[in-house]
């Protein structure tokens, strides 16, 4: 396999950044407290970026996840404040779990920016039958009770994918954030630029998504961690060139600080570790038509994703020196994404022991 996008996906990305830049700066975004939606209307009405990966015939644009990586992977560059992961994940569950009836109704609202999704999972626990937190009943229809979060971009959200175990399964259900039963508490975020949220339910009507095979819940997550890790690497990319600008123009003994040694092998093992994640990211999302390859890239991409952004954001902050711990710089900004990313469906230890065991290790 050949890794090196086309020329179509090479002018998505350059377009998009282009676009950002303009729309998103990082100066707005300690103002949008999270969420643009003026701004997440035009990506989705403008641009189609919540359904990149999605057929045609229920209103995506047709193309494939590799399109949606390059994607998270400029939102992720500029932290962009808008609930993309959080659609696009209810998204991909709808597509993947949902029956015929249950796509084409569900999915157009949330391709074209009307309604925003998230889906309620944020670790191991949530989709494990043994220690899932919310359960199904029947009551004159499907009822949900539990608790579960935090939720990317919750307190926005018109729509909840939420899984629930029930007769010793998982499945996944809608549940309207407006119905009765829900209730949707803000929670602080370590990350301002991403909102969170937990979700309680008590007897909540609920529909569920039965289409799919027990698989599908996996191959689900399996997808969001191959775009988390795109976002990831967009982000390490921004903390690199972020310090090698600084390194050139900020002085010390009449010199560049980039010519000190210690900030030129920081750099360079930046790089390094960008190169290892790139390379892995492409290959997640080139061949996630493949379950089989899918489910080794996915916790392999995830996993090398979230330690190379941690260590860009945490070098990035030493290279730049005491002016990165205020309040003020952007970088701090990057390091929150970084950490809290980080541990979205399980940190970086758990993806490698997955890893493990789907090998056979």
């Amino acid at each position: 396999m050949e890794f090196r996008y086309s020329t179509e996906q090479n002018d998505l990305r350059e377009s998009l950044s282009g676009f950002l830049r303009d729309a998103a700066p990082l100066s707005g975004l300690r103002a949008s407290a999270g969420h643009d939606a003026a701004l997440w209307q035009r990506l989705c009405s403008e641009l189609e970026l919540a359904g990149l990966h999605i057929p045609l015939e229920y209103g995506g644009a047709g193309g494939t996840l590799v399109e949606s990586a390059i994607v998270f992977a400029e939102l992720g560059r500029a932290l962009t404040p808008v609930p993309l992961a959080a659609t696009t994940f209810a998204i991909e569950a709808v597509f993947r779990t949902g029956d015929e009836e249950q796509r084409r109704r569900l999915l157009k609202g949330m391709l074209c920016g009307e309604q925003i999704g998230a889906l309620a999972v944020a670790g191991p626990d949530d989709t494990d039958p043994s220690t899932a937190p919310v359960r199904a009943d029947w009551h004159d229809g499907t009822v949900l009770t539990g608790r579960c979060g935090p939720v990317l971009h919750g307190h926005v959200a018109d729509l909840f994918i939420v899984p629930a175990v029930a007769d010793g399964a998982v499945t996944l259900h809608v549940v309207a954030a407006d119905a009765p039963g829900v209730t949707v508490v803000s929670q602080p975020s370590f990350d301002i630029t991403r909102p969170i949220a937990r979700l309680e339910l008590t007897q909540a009507p609920a529909e569920a998504l039965s289409a799919g095979a027990p698989d599908d819940v996996e191959r689900l997550i399996d997808v969001a961690r191959v775009l988390l890790a795109a976002e990831m690497l967009g982000g390490a990319e921004a903390c690199l060139a972020m310090s090698a600008e600084y390194a050139c123009t900020r002085k010390q003994f009449d010199r560049p600080i980039g010519s000190f040694q210690a900030v030129k092998h920081a750099c360079a093992e930046m790089l390094i570790e960008i190169d290892a994640t790139r390379a892995a990211v492409m290959y997640a999302a080139m061949s996630a038509a493949n379950d089989d390859e899918l489910r080794i890239a996915g916790p392999l991409a995830k996993a090398q994703a979230a330690d190379t952004y941690t260590l860009c954001a945490g070098s990035a902050i030493q290279v730049h020196g005491g002016i990165a711990f205020t309040w003020e710089h952007d970088l701090h900004l990057y390091f929150r994404r970084a950490k809290t990313t980080q541990a979205l469906f399980g940190g970086s230890t758990h993806h490698r022991r997955l890893l493990a065991d789907r090998i056979g290790l």
